[in-house]
Formats: structure tokens, sequence, C-alpha cells
């Protein structure tokens, strides 16, 4: 019985983890992370009130930063996955409880330190408020966060 509840939650880790990686490869990421809402915004800072070359240079940019964070993001959809499957078994370890928590602490710390470099960076290039609030700005994003750039509202 242990071995079939074994193979189920390792069964379960890895299609979790297989969709986790799918989630985060379209556009939109999880929870409406990378790239998602560049369209129709109204009020200020949004897109769609860049001229297209400053929309296509913010494009450059935020390609850039999806590439950079891709595996970063992909192994922290691995991490929870593996924390959910941890903290559901028959009998719940500890101590690999705390040191994936401790893990996905780093993923995520690393996640945030580079969507900041990426806001710094479209704030000098592109201008100020457009990777911050509202439309176009950041947040949402993976597990209530960790994606990136998120639409805020944009269509």
């Amino acid at each position: 019985m242990r071995n079939k509840t074994l193979h189920i939650a390792l069964a379960a880790l890895a299609t979790l983890a297989l969709t986790s990686t799918m989630a985060l490869a379209r556009p939109g990421g999880m929870g409406g992370g990378m790239g998602g809402g560049q369209g129709n915004c109204g009020g200020d800072g949004g897109m769609a009130q860049l001229s297209p070359e400053k929309q296509a240079a913010f494009q450059k940019i935020h390609d850039a930063y999806a590439a950079k964070t891709a595996q970063v993001r992909a192994d922290l959809g691995v991490k929870m996955a593996e924390l959910n499957a941890l903290s559901v078994g028959q009998t719940p370890d500890q101590a690999k409880i705390d040191a994936v928590t401790k893990q996905i602490g780093e993923l995520q710390a690393k996640l945030l330190s580079e969507r900041t470099q990426f806001r710094i960076q479209v704030s000098k290039e592109i201008g100020p408020g457009v990777a911050g609030g509202g439309c176009g700005g950041m947040g949402g994003g993976m597990m209530g966060g960790m994606g990136g750039y998120h639409g805020g509202g944009c269509q």
C-alpha cells in the first residue's frame, strides 16, 4: 500500500512539474505571469500610450527578462510541487519540508531580484511607470507574485 501511495505521489509530482513548466513556457505564464496584457490599457502609463518603437523596446527587454528567469521559474514550480507532495504524505518529514521551503525562498529571492532589475531597466530605457502598477505593471505572476510582468487589468 505504501508503494502505491508513493507511486501516486511521484506521478502527481511529475505531472504538476510538467504542467508548471508548460504553463511557464506559454505567453501569460501561470496566474497571468510573463507576457500578459500589453493590449488595450486605459489611464496613465499603459502600453497603449507608448509609441510602437517604445513598445518594441519594452518587448525586447521583457523577452530577455523572461529568458533569463525561465529556468528559475521552472525550478520554483518543481519545488512548489515537491513541497506539496511532501506535505500531503502520510508521515510528512518536517526536515525535508523545511529544506524545500528554504530552497523555495531562495528561488523567490532570485526572481524578485531579477524582477527589480527588469523594472529598473524598463524605467531607464522606456520611461517611469511602464513596469510599475496599473496597466502593464509588475506583479501577479506565478503563485501570487513570482511570475514577473503582469498586465494588471489590460485586455
